[in-house]
């Protein structure tokens, strides 16, 4: 008997965002043969900030995927491509791209497989660089390896859409002035995003659209796949200072992409593409140790592991330990239950008053090791008690009547592994 109430319960042992279980990217590098000898009609224009007043300083040691790559050769293509990215032609080739100016290994003939290496790796590391296809050229030349990437936008437009984002990184980065902590930083960031950006549906490949697979699309565009989201975060919390990287696997059957994020001395995953649901910022996904996330996350192989498959196609450059929960959300910003008293009761209700006073809609709640989950499950949720009810009538005593709490619109999300309760919140 619930006295006449609803309380919707959802059960679960496996964590998603329902909207979130077929967001997916599907971009991958494709070689094609080029003509080695066709370079001399090509005119490239160098792309720089061409406006001081916006510059923005990235993390510039973050080089995990440089850092896998032992080839001398896969090396050399590497930091070539931090200069001859930044050279773009005006006008479209026949396939309706941009030309980067050519790389020349001279003297070694470096296989489609190694260039596609490099090309990932320093893809990888520049969350920045969004104008780069996901198609490259190749070709051998007397002994040289000649290697030909493509802008997906002219240099003109390139350096008018970098400037855009190189101002508005600026301003994400200016709202964590005054953040105690990487955490915080972190926090702001990927509310600031979330609440910016919409998941792009239907979206496959590139031929949708290039902006959804970029940092680009995320943060100017305000929508995107899980490609976007997570280089976009990766790009923020770099730009603020916080140590970041992305990391490739599968969710639920789907290719996916997420973040690695490095607060003190431990690494968590951040998934923001599984945290932004339709209305509200979840929290389901950040920060949590690797035992968690692989729930419902499938991590890639590390390159390199004897997984050619995953090397090929969506490698992983840097597979941190992440084992601790200090800096999970639900233990940071949520409550912990270790007992039920009147000292829980005034805790609880100033915690409710806090949340609505900040606009939040979920209240996060930790079950303490003092207490059996099914025990506070029971005590929290279950008849005869309703202790839930207990607290949103006493909170209600405080608040006024545009912002009074409605008991039948509260839906709970419970997670036994986790020891965790996520309450969403109904207003009247």
């Amino acid at each position: 008997m619930f006295f006449g109430f609803t309380l919707s319960l959802i059960v679960s042992c496996v964590l998603f965002i329902a909207d979130s279980v077929n967001k997916k990217d599907d971009q991958l590098l494709t070689a094609v043969s080029i003509d080695p000898k066709s370079e001399n009609s090509s005119v490239y224009k160098k792309i720089d900030s061409g406006d001081d007043s916006v510059p923005v300083h990235y993390m510039t040691d973050c080089e995990y995927g440089y850092n896998t790559l032992s080839d001398p050769g896969e090396q050399f293509i590497y930091r070539k491509l931090q200069r001859n990215l930044y050279y773009i032609t005006d006008e479209k080739d026949d396939n309706g791209y941009y030309k980067t100016e050519r790389i020349i290994l001279s003297g070694s003939e470096l296989s489609e497989s190694s260039v596609r290496k490099a090309l990932n790796a320093f893809i990888a590391d520049h969350p920045q660089i969004f104008w780069v296809s996901n198609i490259f050229g190749y070709a051998y030349d007397s002994g040289d390896t000649v290697v030909e990437c493509y802008s997906v936008v002219s240099a003109e437009k390139c350096r008018e859409y970098s400037n855009i984002l190189n101002a508005k990184v600026n301003e994400f980065v200016e709202e964590t002035a005054e953040a105690e902590s990487d955490y915080q930083k972190e926090r702001i960031l990927h509310d600031m995003l979330l609440r910016g950006c919409t998941y792009a549906d239907n979206v496959k490949t590139m031929d949708d659209g290039w902006e959804y697979f970029t940092s680009y699309g995320a943060i100017i565009s305000g929508s995107a796949v899980c490609e976007g989201y997570s280089k976009a975060m990766q790009l923020l919390l770099s730009a603020s200072g916080v140590r970041s990287y992305i990391i490739r696997g599968n969710a639920e059957g789907v290719r996916h992409m997420w973040n690695l994020v490095q607060l003190g001395d431990d690494w968590y995953h951040l998934d923001a593409t599984w945290n932004d649901g339709d209305s509200y910022v979840s929290y389901e996904y950040f920060n949590l140790p690797t035992e968690i996330i692989k729930e419902n996350h499938d991590i890639g192989a590390m390159i390199g592991t004897g997984d050619s498959e995953s090397d090929e196609s969506s490698p992983n450059f840097f597979l941190p330990e992440c084992e601790s929960m200090n800096y999970n959300y639900y233990n940071v910003d949520g409550f912990t239950i270790e007992r039920f008293d009147n000292e829980t009761d005034q805790q609880m209700v100033a915690f409710i008053l806090n949340c609505v006073n900040n606009d939040c809609h979920y209240l996060h709640l930790n079950v303490g090791d003092e207490m059996e989950y099914e025990e506070c499950i029971d005590t929290l949720l279950h008849a005869p008690n309703h202790r839930i009810y207990h607290y949103i009538d006493l909170a209600n005593e405080f608040l006024d009547s545009d912002h009074r709490l409605d008991r039948e619109g509260m839906r709970i999300l419970k997670h036994e592994n986790r020891k965790t309760i996520r309450i969403r919140l109904s207003y009247k």
